[in-house]
This record gives C-alpha cells, sequence and structure tokens, in this order.
C-alpha cells in the first residue's frame, strides 16, 4: 500500500473515531452529567424552599421571644390591663409584624387573648383554637415542650407557629403563660417565597412519607418533591413540588447535534485539504520537517508536525519530533501543576483550610467583586477566652478547637458566603447579598450554633461562645474602602466583648439621616459612639440589647 492510500485510510479511520467517540462521551457521559447537575440544582432548590420556611418561623420566633420577656406582656397577664390591649392588641399591630394571629394563654391553659387578622377572620372559629382552655396535648402548648416554633396541621391548613414563655425582661420568676404569634401557609404566602427564590412552589399536604428526589417527565420538563414534617401530625406531611423547565438538558441536546456536524464537516474538510496538499507536494514537507527538527532543537517553542508512522527516513523523524514534543508537553504540566499548587498553597489557611488574609485582601480589593450594586456584610469573630484554652488544654486542643469552629462555621454560613482565617482566633466572614435584617439572623445562628457545639476532644469535650461585630451596607461604587468596613466590624466585636462577650453587636448606616449623603465612616471608638449619639449610624444587638452595649 502507497503513501497516498495509507494518508487516505488513516484519515478515514480517524474521522469515524472523532464521530464515534464523540457520540460515546455525549451519549454515555455528558447527557448523565447533565441530568446529575440537574438533580442536585432540584434538590437544592428544595432545600431553599425549606430554609426558607425555617427563616419565616426564625422570624415568627424572635418576635415572639421578644413580646414574650416584655414586663408589660408578663403583668398583663395578672391584671388584663385594657392599655395594654388598646396599645398593643390591635389590627394595626398584626399589620405590622405581618403576621395572622395572636394567643396569650396563662399556665393553666386558659386563652385569655385571640386575635386574628381579616383574611383569618372566617377562620375564627375554626376547631384549632375554638376552646377557651388549651389542655397540655393541644399542638401549641406541645409544640412549647419541644422546639417552640414549627408547622402545624390544620383541618383548614398548614400554620406557620412561634411561641414564646411569658416571663421578665431579666427571665427571672415563673412563667405566667404563653404567647404564640403565626401566620396561615397561604396561596399568597407562597407567592411570596416563589418570588423570593425565583420559582414556582407548589405546597400540598400528603400521607405519604418519601424522601426528597427528582422525576424527570420529559425531556423539557421535570419535578422535584420534597416535604416537611408536621410538629402536630406524624402520619401527614407538607409536600413540597416545583415543576421546573429543562433549558440545560435542551442545550446540552443541541450542543451535542452541532458539536457532531461540526466534527463531520471539519474532519471532511481537513482530510480533503490535507490529502491534496501531501499529494501534490511531498517534498516540501519533508524539508519542512528537516528545518523544523532543528529549530525546535535549538527553541522548543517550535510545535512539530506529526506525520505517519513509517520505517522510512520521514518515520524516523517524526518519531523523534514527537517524543521531544511529548517531553515538553510533560514538563509543561509539571510546571503548570506546581504553579496552581503554590496558588493554592499561598491562598489557604493550613490549619483549617479556610482562605487566609492574602486570600480576603485580594478578594476585596478587586473591582470585579463591587461591580454590581448590592447588599454587603463583613463579620468579625473571635473565639471567648481562647488564650485560657492553650493554657488549661495544650496549642494542640487549640488548633482542633480552631479546626473544628472553622467546620462549624463553613457548616452554618450559606454557601455563597465567604470565609477567611485572618490570624489566631479571629475569623472574617464577607456575606453577599445580606441586608441588616438577614445579618442579625445569620451572625446570631453562629452564635448559637458555636454556643451548642461540644469543642474539644471527643472524650473530654468542652463549650465555647464566640463574640460577633457586623457591619451591613449596601454598595454603588465599583471602589470601596474594605477596610474603614471591616474596621467598624472590628469596632464591633469588640464591643460584643465588652458587652459580655457570647453576643452580638452590628452597624449600619442610618439611611434617614439627612447627613448620609456626605458621611464619612469614623475611624476610631471616639468617632464611633459620637456618630451613633448623632443617629448617624444605626446599633444592632443579641436580644435588643442595644442600650446595653459597651464600647469601650
Amino acid at each position: 500500500m502507497n503513501i497516498s492510500a495509507k494518508l487516505i485510510t488513516v484519515q478515514f479511520v480517524i474521522l469515524l473515531v472523532l464521530l464515534f467517540g464523540t457520540s460515546l462521551a455525549s451519549y454515555f457521559y455528558a447527557i448523565p452529567h447533565v441530568e446529575q447537575i440537574e438533580t442536585r440544582q432540584g434538590l437544592k432548590d428544595i432545600s431553599r424552599v425549606v430554609h426558607r420556611i425555617d427563616q419565616e418561623l426564625d422570624l415568627l420566633a424572635i418576635l415572639a421571644t421578644d413580646w414574650g420577656e416584655w414586663d408589660d406582656t408578663y403583668a398583663y397577664i395578672r391584671d388584663r390591663n385594657k392599655a395594654y390591649e388598646k396599645s398593643n392588641l390591635i389590627d394595626k399591630t398584626l399589620f405590622e409584624l405581618e403576621i395572622d394571629f395572636i394567643f396569650i394563654v396563662k399556665i393553666n391553659g386558659d386563652v385569655i387573648w385571640k386575635q386574628f387578622s381579616p383574611k383569618l377572620k372566617k377562620f375564627s372559629t375554626a376547631a384549632l383554637w375554638q376552646q377557651g382552655n388549651w389542655s397540655e396535648q393541644h399542638p401549641f402548648i406541645a409544640l412549647m415542650k419541644e422546639r417552640e416554633k414549627g408547622v402545624i396541621y390544620s383541618d383548614m391548613g398548614s400554620v406557620l407557629v412561634a411561641g414564646s414563655k411569658i416571663v421578665t425582661s431579666q427571665g427571672d420568676g415563673e412563667s405566667r403563660g404563653h404567647l404564640f404569634f403565626g401566620k396561615m401557609l397561604s396561596a399568597d404566602l407562597v407567592k411570596r417565597y416563589s418570588q423570593d427564590l425565583e420559582f414556582p412552589i407548589e405546597l400540598s399536604i400528603d400521607n405519604h412519607l418519601h424522601e426528597a428526589d427528582v422525576h424527570f417527565i420529559s425531556q423539557y420538563k421535570r419535578i422535584v418533591h420534597g416535604l416537611i414534617k408536621f410538629a402536630n401530625n406524624p402520619s401527614h406531611f407538607l409536600s413540597i413540588s416545583l415543576i421546573q423547565p429543562r433549558p440545560f438538558y435542551q442545550e446540552a441536546i443541541t450542543a451535542i447535534e452541532y458539536a457532531l456536524l461540526f466534527v463531520l464537516g471539519l474532519g471532511s474538510f481537513s482530510s480533503v485539504i490535507t490529502f491534496f496538499i501531501l499529494k501534490k507536494v511531498l517534498i516540501n514537507p519533508i524539508i519542512q520537517l528537516r528545518r523544523q527538527t532543528y529549530r525546535f532543537g535549538r527553541d522548543q517553542s517550535s510545535i512539530p508536525i506529526k506525520l505517519l508512522n513509517s520505517n522510512d527516513e520521514l518515520g524516523h523523524l517524526s518519531a523523534s519530533l514527537v517524543n521531544m514534543a511529548y517531553e515538553l508537553k510533560r514538563s509543561w504540566g509539571l510546571l503548570e501543576q506546581e504553579k496552581n499548587e503554590y496558588l493554592n498553597a499561598s491562598n489557604t489557611d493550613a490549619l483549617t483550610q479556610l482562605k487566609n488574609r492574602r486570600c480576603m485582601e485580594s478578594f476585596l480589593g478587586r473591582q470585579q467583586t463591587w461591580s454590581t450594586p448590592k447588599h454587603w456584610s463583613f463579620l468579625m469573630l473571635d473565639i471567648d477566652y481562647f488564650k485560657k484554652i492553650n493554657d488549661k488544654w495544650g496549642h494542640h486542643v487549640g488548633d482542633i478547637v480552631l479546626q473544628q469552629f472553622a467546620a462549624l462555621l463553613t457548616e452554618v454560613c450559606r454557601g455563597s458566603d465567604v470565609l477567611f482565617r485572618t490570624g489566631g482566633e479571629e475569623f472574617v466572614v464577607v456575606c453577599e447579598g445580606t441586608n441588616q435584617a438577614q445579618s442579625c439572623r445569620i451572625v446570631e445562628r453562629i452564635r448559637k450554633s458555636v454556643e451548642g457545639f461540644d469543642f474539644g476532644p471527643t472524650e473530654k469535650p468542652f463549650k465555647l461562645t464566640c463574640s460577633i461585630g457586623f457591619y451591613a451596607m449596601y454598595n454603588t461604587k465599583p471602589n470601596v474602602d474594605w477596610e474603614a468596613k471591616l474596621k467598624l466590624a472590628d469596632f464591633a466585636m469588640y464591643a460584643s466583648k465588652n458587652s459580655g462577650r457570647n453576643t452580638w453587636v452590628g452597624l449600619a448606616i442610618n439611611q434617614q439621616s439627612r447627613l448620609v449623603s456626605n458621611y464619612q465612616l469614623p475611624a476610631d471608638v471616639d468617632m464611633l459612639i459620637t456618630d451613633i449619639d448623632a443617629q448617624k449610624l444605626l446599633v444592632f444587638s443579641t436580644g435588643d440589647r442595644v442600650q446595653e452595649v459597651i464600647w469601650r
């Protein structure tokens, strides 16, 4: 077989192999991979719905706790003060708190106050709250023995409820009763959730227990199922259904078809052109190959042409160039790998595997980070009395605590939050798209998680707390003085230390201030206190302890 026949045969085989390999890779790897991505995204969307409902319950719990630990509420249980009812238990209160009902129940189960929003008036005689005296088995009372918040099953639908014991603001003395806030999981509320999460949500009540799963109805549509358990009815569940399109699947099919056509067209065109060029001008490629061999020996940036594998001079020259090219490629690969490993090591804290200060400065210093106007929140965290851990247990236990604290932060924070260890027991969390209210919920969730976690060795665990400070802002500028923002978060963190630790303090610019347009952030604590007194800055703290914050 002459060289032309060999060339035609090899080109034809290569074209078939390319088409066959592309088809196999597409239908046995690309399509299943796309379905795996769709499955993960669907399950993530279900978890986002559950998290959104949990956020609603958390907000109700905060409101219930604020009212339940209010001295006026504590006094109302005893004397049924009409002034308290006129000033607080009015329809305007339900509207402002965005809730559907309020119940105040004495410790003996007597319901002394119940109030419903206009949209819930028609359900005011529902069996769930019709009785004037609630027994220990009543769903609301039973909820107080467990989580103090949850989703309640009822004959009129699903109800979000959060309760609180009615005690004094200092938390001492016996509880005089319970206070319950709640809202119906209505179609309007579900519609608002859909708008927040940017995909349609369908909720229904089901009596079949099932795991969260994804079903591909067709190549155009998928349905995602999940559920939430009712606090009072183990035989029924709040079923979550998301019917979603499959744009990625359609794009993948289209891309595969175009890829096959492209491979076929380009392969055929290249084969024809290559054949005629090599057939008509065979001597020139040989001379060119020899020249390339010389140039490649002197300058390794010259790329060799891989020709046929034969026993003639052309084959030997081709083999030499190919060997050199592979060696060079291997060297480049090793160099690239070493480069990537160095960059990763330089931006990662070796102990906790979080990003380090160098990475934080690079991230916050890029204009790309601030390119889109949005809310931001800077969190500064410090482990309380960390030096005592090293002194009592040794530095190896201190290292374990730092690793556990970093892992706990990673678990509690959202996937979009960026975590850094800036040195010692200090950590920074940068939250994107987070306003003041969300920041308060995030830091409270972190504080509770740290307070309830068992740190140290498994055989001798111990409890720790942390102090947190944050600064929340809305940014519209491409260049941000992030160091000044972090300094405010640092001031807030030290204020939480001064205020007793195991707490958090937050700061934000008061947008209602008429001086906000030309406002310059304070550079020290004295200027900070002055701006707070002038109401240029808003202050937030754990359990509404703003007046108890000690700044120095």
